[in-house]
């Protein structure tokens, strides 16, 4: 009877301690979520209203409260590279990426951000170290798509095609006309320097990487042409008119100039004439002309061009026509009539004759292969903005 009478007052006793044990826990929990959500959930708030500085404070408040809030760090480091704070986001990633309270996988992604970080920031020595540190990781792919990105920067085309091989190897897809690019940019600084046997080799080794590359065609041709061997250039330039004629006044100067070098004059001038009606751009118009007036004189090709604003009107051609206007003998009130008009024009024109990039905007007098702007490549057509403006064409019949 003693037995069970002890535990008949032991029971409610322990009973009693559970629940406020319990009721004290369940008050620290409490207390504890008074303070994180309304600071995260501020946070949270000013981001949907697209306030990312007070986002950031209220954040900040959260993960000095508790440091274990990984997933709150890097969101906060991907706020301050947003706001091109990179190097507070740098400090983030850092902080976690020597942390060693948190799990491998989290340490490896700071690592990797890390090296996103320094490459935004454009230290690339540490920005190799953090990518290349991650070979043996799950960010392996990830990584080695940066570097690829970090070699092109640095216009490191050998590295850049060694890389893009691994990637490729890990199953990473990288466009063939990439690595062709990169053939073609070496055979570029080959011809730079006047090793035009070695420019040739990487042409046709970027070729075998990508038969339909228009580019290495057209350089080839280049090749031909500086070594003087102009029949072998213009057969190189007509491959390239057959993959992709779109790319023709890149050459255009030269396609005339080889043929004249070769005494078929009359030929040349028949082939621009074609290419002018197959592919009408004003670049190739403009050679057209001057062709003309070195066959016909002056007043022919002024008659040719004439014809031509005419029948598809252009401000580009037609301050090349005021150009030759103003040559011809005029009074010295009409002189000055033509030079106000074609001054007023040529300023307006400045900015149709620019190239313009068909992902990024970007806008450049001069033709670029890869896109300064957004780094994409062949996303730059040969075609000023005021054909792209008047005279559209489908993209897809450009790319090369």
């Amino acid at each position: 009877m003693q037995f069970e009478a002890w535990w008949l007052i032991l029971i409610p006793i322990v009973f009693s301690l559970g629940w406020i044990a319990a009721r004290l826990d369940r008050k620290i929990r409490e207390d504890e979520q008074k303070v994180m959500p309304t600071s995260y959930f501020k946070g949270v708030n000013f981001l949907l209203n697209e306030q990312p500085d007070k986002a950031i404070d209220a954040f900040l408040e959260v993960a000095a409260l508790d440091t274990s809030t990984v997933e709150l760090h890097f969101a906060l480091a991907n706020l301050f590279r947003k706001k091109g704070e990179i190097d507070r986001a740098i400090r983030v990633h850092q902080f976690l990426a020597q942390r060693e309270q948190i799990s491998q996988i989290d340490r490896d992604q700071a690592t990797f951000e890390l090296g996103v970080d320094y490459l935004k920031a454009g230290i690339l020595d540490r920005a190799e170290l953090a990518l290349k540190s991650l070979g043996n990781t799950s960010f392996k792919t990830q990584a080695a798509s940066q570097l690829l990105d970090l070699y092109e920067l640095e216009k490191d085309w050998d590295k850049a095609i060694e890389q893009a091989n691994q990637m490729r190897q890990l199953g990473a897809e990288v466009p063939i006309s990439s690595i062709s690019h990169f053939y073609c940019e070496l055979a570029l600084q080959a011809i730079a320097n006047v090793q035009l046997d070695l420019a040739t080799t990487y042409l046709h080794t970027a070729l075998q990487v990508n038969q339909s590359s228009v580019r290495a065609c057209l350089l080839l041709g280049d090749v031909h042409f500086q070594a003087e061997n102009y029949l072998q250039a213009l057969q190189a330039w007509q491959t390239a008119e057959q993959l992709n004629p779109w790319y023709l006044p890149l050459v255009g100067q030269k396609i005339w100039i080889a043929y004249a070098n070769t005494n078929q004059t009359k030929q040349g001038l028949h082939v621009l004439v074609q290419y002018c009606k197959k592919y009408p751009s004003i670049d190739l118009l403009l050679i057209l002309i001057e062709a003309q007036e070195q066959l016909y004189g002056a007043e022919s090709a002024f008659q040719l061009l004439r014809q031509e604003v005419r029948a598809r009107p252009s401000l580009l051609a037609l301050d090349a026509l005021l150009e030759r206007q103003l040559n011809d003998q005029l009074s010295h009130d009409k002189h000055e009539d033509f030079q106000l008009i074609r001054e007023l024009i040529a300023r307006f024109t400045q900015r149709l004759e620019r190239y313009r990039c068909q992902t990024c905007g970007f806008q450049a007098k001069s033709f670029y292969w890869q896109c300064p702007g957004c780094a994409n490549w062949d996303s730059i057509i040969p075609r000023r903005a005021e054909e792209l403006d008047f005279y559209p064409v489908n993209t897809k019949n450009l790319m090369a």
